[in-house]
């Protein structure tokens, strides 16, 4: 049985030093060498989907409303899986009219999971993994990121009214503030502001070629968004600082985070608490000292505030390498990444997978129980796609 220790054993050595220098040169590359093409395209394929998707859409409903789910193999046998969320919203659209969580569609999913799974804590799953105890059939674990004020008060009623276990991730340098994430800040400016302004104040000569292209505003900000994340983190901060000094917004009630005493509740009412550093750098655009003050920072701000050190860590972004894993696993005995799929015993407990939650219930059926595990369903799909373009 693979234990925690062994993922980052001595036989991974020349990985993890690769890794060392592959993090310094992320933070030395220049700002030019970012591929603007690809993150246009990758904003596109985001928001601007090709046709066939609503056939494939048509396909997961039709699937499960006729029940076709319950046919499955569901969750194999010694896998489990962990869904990952960020915020349930009051609407059922965005900012730009999209369709986005919110509490209706949301119980949905929990009235779904708590039905057909057998939801636990993220730790009984990791211990079930690691072999401490057995892993019954069909466990799914619910978890949560950055630390959202409405995680309290409109997540957690729906789960404890359904006794569902979840494990919520907090960025602990933005508990109790007023700042924002800053991707959703962005949305929140491309939304109310002319884009030629916006890309002017940003004073870097990529996203100004980027405003130069005709995208749409939408476009547009999902690539800058793209974009940033590719730079170091501090070069990141030093553009979003210089919007936040010409376009200062008060962060509104849907993106405000949790205080100290509303993490404290969410403990009290039986839910789990992990790490989620302390400010949302993506570790592998920061260097492996700032990795480790920021793993180390956030856990003993937890112990102190909550009294228990935390076990389970979440990767911003999902990103890390064998460097910044390694690093993880002095802290935390588990940790969990935006890699999608299944876990097995065999998954190494640091860089465990998880699934996205997609907005309509019926596609979170679709991902649990045939996408993850009928491959021959997933090729169909992909075949007949790919034959209607």
């Amino acid at each position: 049985m693979k234990q925690t220790h062994t993922f980052v054993a001595s036989a991974r050595r020349n990985q993890v030093d690769l890794a060392r220098s592959r993090n310094q040169v992320d933070l030395a590359r220049s700002r030019n060498q970012v591929d603007l093409e690809r993150v246009v395209l990758r904003a596109r394929m985001g928001i601007e989907p090709r046709w066939t998707s609503w056939v494939t859409r048509g396909v997961k409903a039709l699937s499960y409303n006729l029940g076709l789910h319950l046919a499955s193999r569901s969750v194999r046998a010694r896998h489990a899986a962990i869904l990952f969320y960020h915020k349930v919203q009051r609407r059922p659209v965005g900012v730009w009219g999209e369709p986005v969580l919110d509490v209706r569609e949301f119980e949905r999913h929990v009235a779904f999971l708590a039905r057909e799974y057998r939801p636990v804590l993220l730790s009984e799953l990791v211990a079930g993994l690691s072999g401490r105890v057995g892993l019954p059939p069909k466990v799914v674990a619910l978890t949560f990121d950055d630390g959202y004020r409405n995680n309290l008060y409109l997540v957690a009623p729906i789960l404890s009214r359904y006794g569902i276990p979840a494990t919520f991730f907090v960025t602990t340098g933005l508990v109790g503030t007023d700042g924002w994430m800053w991707a959703y800040e962005l949305e929140e400016l491309f939304s109310r502001y002319p884009p030629e302004q916006l890309c002017r104040a940003c004073g870097d000569p990529a996203i100004t070629r980027l405003g130069s292209l005709g995208l749409s505003p939408r476009v547009l900000m999902m690539a800058c968004v793209e974009y940033l994340k590719e730079l170091p983190h501090e070069s990141m901060l030093d553009i979003v600082g210089r919007l936040r000094a010409v376009f200062p917004i008060p962060v509104n009630d849907e993106n405000r985070f949790l205080s100290w005493e509303e993490v404290r509740e969410l403990s009290r009412q039986g839910f789990e608490i992990g790490a989620h550093t302390e400010r949302h750098p993506i570790l592998t655009r920061v260097s492996l000292a700032e990795v480790e003050r920021e793993l180390r920072a956030c856990r003993d701000t937890l112990e102190e505030k909550l009294g228990v050190r935390p076990t389970l860590f979440s990767y911003p972004n999902g990103a890390t390498n064998p460097a910044v894993t390694a690093l993880a696993s002095r802290y935390f005995e588990a940790a969990v990444t935006t890699r999608s799929g299944l876990c097995s015993p065999e998954s190494g407990l640091l860089e465990l997978p998880r699934i996205g939650a997609p907005v309509p219930v019926s596609e979170l059926a679709f991902e649990l129980t045939w996408n993850h595990q009928e491959p021959a369903v997933k090729h169909w799909l992909e075949e007949v796609s790919g034959w209607m373009r």
